[in-house]
């Protein structure tokens, strides 16, 4: 299973620069072009910044969204970076490049970034500028710069954490003896799914799934087959969002995993109720488009969620699994 989260449309985007350990001294390639540019807003600054402003110091870029499970996960170990080794001269930046429409806005992105503890500065790239000059690839991306603005380590997605420690470590002059702080992915079987019409999207077969508002029903007796989904309501299918038309509506999810987490929103916060394997029923608060963890365990395996919303408005985006 990919443990990073790939733009998947390339025909907007140019090749992926090849991820890897670049050669000691190997001049810092397309450097007239990777910047920041075409920054909507900074976080955590009070000032623009730019690489080469940045000079003298380690640079540490990190490519994300707010909603992306992957993204997320680095975070501790990239917050302690940014404690430990910023003060010894490592500048952490972080790029927020969006991957739903929603993740667009200001202020929804202010707000996550609180709540998730992120301090350092953070480039809002919303027309995917940035994006570009890197020409990156995947969020999470990493790429360490030295004090003369080369690149030293380029990285996609999650399983690095201890090699680009040390070679942060490195570039401080520091020895080297990392330890690994990523996530056992290895136990889970079912990869992240959409339910827009923009990506294939395991809808049940049986349930003709289809774009444009439909009404769908559960068939008595019948569960979804693994890693496929099924409906109960009227839903609208448009590019990137499934929103529930009806005044109620459900969606069961079979998957093997320990955790799921639901990319969603509401127009008006509302609780949807959640079981898992007809266990105990619990509420959660839908509100702001993000991520909302439904199940948290450490049990690996086959389950079956079920999700029931008593309102019209629930949208859904995604589900992630880990």
């Amino acid at each position: 299973m990919l443990n990073r989260r790939v733009l998947l449309s390339s025909l907007l985007l140019p090749p992926a620069v090849g991820g890897g350990l670049v050669a000691a001294g190997q001049a810092y390639s397309r450097s007239s072009r990777r910047e920041f540019v075409g920054v909507d807003n900074w976080f955590n600054t009070d000032q623009p910044l730019t690489l080469t402003g940045l000079r003298s110091n380690p640079v540490l870029v990190e490519f994300g969204t707010y909603t992306c499970i992957n993204w997320r996960r680095t975070l501790p170990y990239v917050k302690r970076w940014h404690a430990e080794y910023g003060p010894l001269g490592l500048r952490v930046i972080g790029v927020h490049t969006p991957e739903f429409s929603f993740e667009r806005r200001r202020d929804y992105i202010e707000q996550e970034l609180r709540a998730l503890g992120v301090s350092f500065p953070i480039a809002q790239d919303n027309d995917f500028k940035t994006w570009r000059a890197f020409d990156n690839d995947a969020w999470p991306s990493f790429y360490l710069l030295d004090r003369e603005g080369r690149l030293r380590l380029n990285r996609e997605g999650e399983g690095n954490s201890a090699e680009i420690e040390d070679a942060i470590r490195a570039q401080l002059g520091l020895a080297p003896g990392a330890k690994s702080e990523d996530a056992d992915l290895s136990r889970i079987g079912t990869p992240e799914f959409y339910f827009g019409s923009l990506h294939g999207t395991p809808q049940d077969r049986k349930q003709s799934p289809r774009n444009g508002e439909a009404a769908y029903t559960i068939a008595r007796a019948t569960e979804p087959r693994l890693n496929e989904y099924d409906l109960e309501g009227t839903w609208t299918r448009a590019a990137e969002p499934l929103t529930l038309r009806s005044d109620a509506g459900k969606v069961r999810v079979r998957f093997s995993a320990a955790k799921m987490n639901l990319i969603a929103g509401a127009d008006q916060p509302a609780t949807v109720r959640v079981r898992v394997d007809g266990g105990a029923e619990r509420a959660v608060r839908i509100g702001l488009p993000t991520l909302y963890t439904l199940l948290d365990s450490d049990s690996y395996g086959e389950h079956l969620l079920e999700l029931e919303a008593g309102t019209p408005g629930l949208t859904l985006y995604s589900a992630t699994f880990g």
